[in-house]
């Protein structure tokens, strides 16, 4: 009898719903929309972290770079024009691109990488940090010693 009154009880409370579910198939189907929910944020938050902040850590720090270019720096730009930095001038920068001594003219958004000049050897190539100093992903690599 017992029994009875509780299904009634159930019956009635779900008549306001107009779907027949119980109430624990409703709090299973909100359950389940949450962790959808949820699911989406901790992508979003994942791809934050692992594409989006180094980005714009790499955007800042060329941001920076080529606001302290000088004369003599050597740049590359984003369509893979080598030069050195002769002429510096508001917005745009006029680099020497080869032994004739081609000057062409580009826009500070034109630069891809700028390499100081202390860091130069004389002949113009980049000079190579010893393998002490080289990073690695989470940061400074021990140098392993050999036996």
């Amino acid at each position: 009898m017992f029994d009875l009154i509780l299904r009634a009880g159930e019956t009635a409370g779900n008549a306001g719903t107009g779907n027949g579910m119980t109430s624990e198939e409703m709090a299973g189907t909100a359950y389940g929309s949450l962790m959808s929910v949820g699911l989406l944020v901790l992508m979003f938050v994942v791809f934050y972290f692992i594409l989006i902040r180094p980005q714009r850590k790499r955007d800042k720090e060329l941001r920076e770079e080529v606001s302290k270019m000088s004369v003599g720096d050597r740049v590359v730009t984003i369509g893979g024009l080598v030069g050195f930095v002769a002429n510096i001038k508001d917005n745009e920068i006029t680099i020497s691109t080869s032994a004739a001594n081609t000057l062409v003219t580009f826009t500070k958004s034109a630069i891809q990488s700028v390499t100081k000049r202390d860091r130069l050897n004389p002949d113009g190539s980049v000079k190579k940090e010893p393998a002490s100093e080289k990073k690695g992903l989470f940061g400074s690599k021990k140098k392993k010693e050999e036996e």
